[in-house]
């Protein structure tokens, strides 16, 4: 672990890839009964999944339940769900993340539609909804490629303090996002009202909200090109998300449920290649944190 104290920069949160890869009591071991069990004995069984959400590590992976249907797999992950937060419904109780075989840099879709790597990144590009725990339940794995990746932001804020400063003050500063919702009557007005950090400052340490090609796409948008600073702190920000220092890679599988805190790890998504007749499938989930 990394130190000791008080502050964040204590927290375990603030976690270095071989931290994560030499700890196991962030994956759990789940029994398919799971599934019959009342409110009130989830909740008792989600206890410590949330403990290590709010005072761990903030990720979980949760194994074992490939022996479910999938109708009992999404009620359970759901339940689940409700038991650790309150469900955000922009896109639904549950959001499938299936290849629509569309491009997001030709068309006004999710990157999560398409097969592509993400890039390290954020949920939610939107100044409205900001889930805290994000959820992704694997129903069908890519037959090449899609492993995940998790990085600690507050473990990159902490590198690029004591390394690049004045980047880090950079990404301070309010960024617009490109809106992606079709059919909206003044995309350019919501693009120019959608702007906040991509780090903030928050009671339990910074916050990270980012992903970078909706950032550069809302800037071209409205006219308002990336600095030559701006864009250094963008490349010094993914170099450490994605170094080996900072980025954890594993791969997910049939009836695998990964929970993360939106608010300060980042993800990936790698490219994938799909077999015709089983193509990956997975199932995400949007939490906002209770009361």
């Amino acid at each position: 672990m990394n130190g000791q104290g008080t502050t964040w920069q204590g927290s375990p949160k603030a976690w270095l890839a071989d931290d994560l890869a030499g700890a196991n009591d962030w994956i759990l071991r789940a029994d398919p009964n799971l599934a019959a069990f009342s409110r009130k004995q989830l909740q008792r069984w989600c206890a410590p999944v949330h403990h290590q959400l709010v005072h761990g590590y903030g990720v979980v992976l949760i194994r074992g339940l490939a022996s479910l249907s999938e109708p009992a797999f999404r009620e359970l992950f759901l339940a689940i769900g409700r038991c650790l937060g309150t469900p955000d419904t922009t896109y639904g109780l549950l959001y499938d993340v299936i290849d629509s075989g569309k491009c997001f840099r030709s068309q006004a879709i999710p990157v999560s539609q398409t097969r592509e790597a993400t890039s390290m990144h954020t949920d939610s590009s939107r100044l409205e909804t900001h889930p805290r725990w994000v959820g992704l339940a694997c129903v069908q794995r890519a037959m090449v490629g899609g492993a995940s990746r998790v990085a600690s932001a507050l473990a990159v804020h902490r590198h690029l303090e004591a390394t690049a400063p004045a980047s880090l003050q950079q990404l301070g500063h309010c960024f617009h996002r490109d809106v992606v919702t079709p059919g909206v009557a003044d995309p350019l007005t919501l693009i120019a009202k959608n702007c906040f950090p991509v780090f903030a400052q928050a009671s339990d340490g910074p916050t990270l909200r980012y992903m970078r090609y909706w950032i550069e796409k809302g800037h071209e948008r409205l006219g308002k090109p990336l600095s030559a600073e701006e864009q250094q702190a963008f490349n010094l920000l993914d170099a450490a998300l994605n170094a080996p220092q900072f980025c954890h890679r594993f791969a997910m599988e049939e009836g695998d449920i990964l929970l993360l805190d939106n608010h300060k790890l980042a993800h990936d998504r790698e490219a994938y290649e799909d077999d015709p007749e089983r193509p990956r499938h997975m199932i995400r989930l949007w939490l906002d944190e209770n009361p």
